[in-house]
């Protein structure tokens, strides 16, 4: 079952996080063999299945030519004779030969396992904690290098989610000049492109990261979205990916209950790919981020009846921000973002808990507006797509021609 956050990287860079240095040390030594038992003047086991086989195939040549069988067994058995002389002999160079074998096999194999130990602290060497880091470090590099980046900015972007301008300020906070909005990256054969929620973008490294926000469903129609197994999100992920780009895929509930830790999940990203923690280490004070585990399209049309994203139910996270504080502070001010954070002591009834989570979606104005006197439910609809009010009899037109969302065909 997938989770969020849900963190795609691109197969390259993890076979560039897996290399290991090349080794131009060859090895070619053999082991040596150890001797076996010492020889025997006379192989007997090996003279009587000769004579045997000498028998019978005397018998089939003198049936197949006309030779006397006495005759070719004759020969046979003045070879075999011949054989048994040789062996006894040669026995006495045969065994001291073995006796040699047996006294120098200690010295062949110490030889060659010097050698195996010399080559083998050439290739800890080679492949040292150090080294390894290094060349993976080189590899990465040369895989970013590669990234296709975006194709400039897309002059009609989506509209902006409040929870995308909250979750914004956050960003900015934590990476400062590397978070880029209304980027657009061209689908060929297609007139709409992608563009990403965020981008985190490092020009230095060529490092770029999609950050998206997913909701369960669309507010306006509560069509579902963003569930397990959605071939519009898997398509746009595998598209990222070719590419070159990391995707993170954060739900929306937990960038509004748990911003900070979103950001350190990032950094966490970063700090996995290209090994430095400088970035991360900023979020020292922060908790790592709690998984949610992906709801399915099932539950995303329950969540939308039960109204869901109005009732986010925050836990009390001190290393993130206390709820009730949070949306106090973003209807008077947007700088609550930079504002320190209360005391550990205070705790939150399940009762207080989801009325500042109502309060929040209040402040991120996520409610819908009432329609206008001029205007009733049915005469307009929502795209299921871009969530745009478009007549009911325009609906279709739209989805197929002009929604800047529509799914990839």
């Amino acid at each position: 079952m997938s989770q969020h956050p849900i963190i795609l990287i691109p197969q390259a860079i993890k076979d560039a996080q897996l290399s290991l240095p090349p080794i131009d040390i060859i090895f070619t030594e053999t082991k040596p063999q150890k001797p076996g038992i010492a020889p025997k003047k006379v192989n007997y086991t090996l003279t009587v299945i000769a004579t045997i086989f000498a028998v019978i195939i005397a018998f089939i040549v003198s049936q197949s030519i006309s030779i006397p069988s006495w005759l070719t067994l004759l020969i046979a058995m003045g070879a075999i004779t011949g054989n048994v002389w040789y062996q006894f002999t040669s026995y006495p160079k045969r065994l001291q030969k073995h006796h040699q074998e047996v006294a120098n096999y200690p010295i062949k194999l110490k030889e060659y396992e010097d050698k195996k130990h010399f080559y083998e602290d050439d290739v800890k060497k080679l492949r040292s904690p150090e080294k390894v880091k290094e060349y993976r470090f080189k590899e990465v590099l040369t895989v970013l290098s590669q990234t296709i980046p975006h194709d400039g900015n897309n002059l009609q972007p989506p509209i902006e989610g409040q929870n995308e301008k909250f979750f914004k300020e956050y960003l900015n906070q934590h990476f400062s000049q590397n978070i880029y909005k209304n980027l657009q990256l061209i689908i060929p054969n297609y007139e709409y492109p992608y563009t990403p929620d965020f981008a985190y973008i490092d020009q230095g490294l060529k490092l770029y990261i999609d950050i998206e926000l997913d909701e369960p469903y669309v507010y306006h129609t509560g069509a579902p979205t963003h569930y397990l197994g959605a071939w519009k999100d898997n398509k746009r992920n595998n598209f990222f990916n070719k590419k070159g780009w990391v995707v993170v895929r954060f739900s929306e509930e937990q960038v509004i209950c748990y911003p900070h830790s979103c950001c350190k999940t990032i950094a966490q990203v970063i700090a996995q790919i290209i090994g430095d923690t400088s970035t991360l280490n900023q979020f020292d004070n922060i908790s790592d981020l709690e998984q949610q585990r992906q709801w399915t399209e099932q539950e995303a049309v329950e969540m939308a009846a039960n109204k869901k994203r109005d009732n986010y139910l925050c836990q009390n996270n001190i290393s993130n921000s206390n709820p009730v504080i949070l949306m106090t502070s973003l209807i008077k001010t947007k700088q609550q973002v930079s504002q320190p954070l209360p005391p550990n002591n205070i705790t939150l009834t399940r009762t207080q808990s989801r009325g500042a989570a109502r309060a929040r979606h209040r402040a991120l104005n996520l409610s819908i507006s009432p329609p206008t006197k001029n205007t009733t439910l049915s005469s307009l609809v929502s795209c299921p797509y871009c969530s745009a009010k478009v007549k009911t009899t325009k609906l279709e037109l739209h989805k197929t021609n002009k929604c800047p969302k529509r799914p990839l065909l």
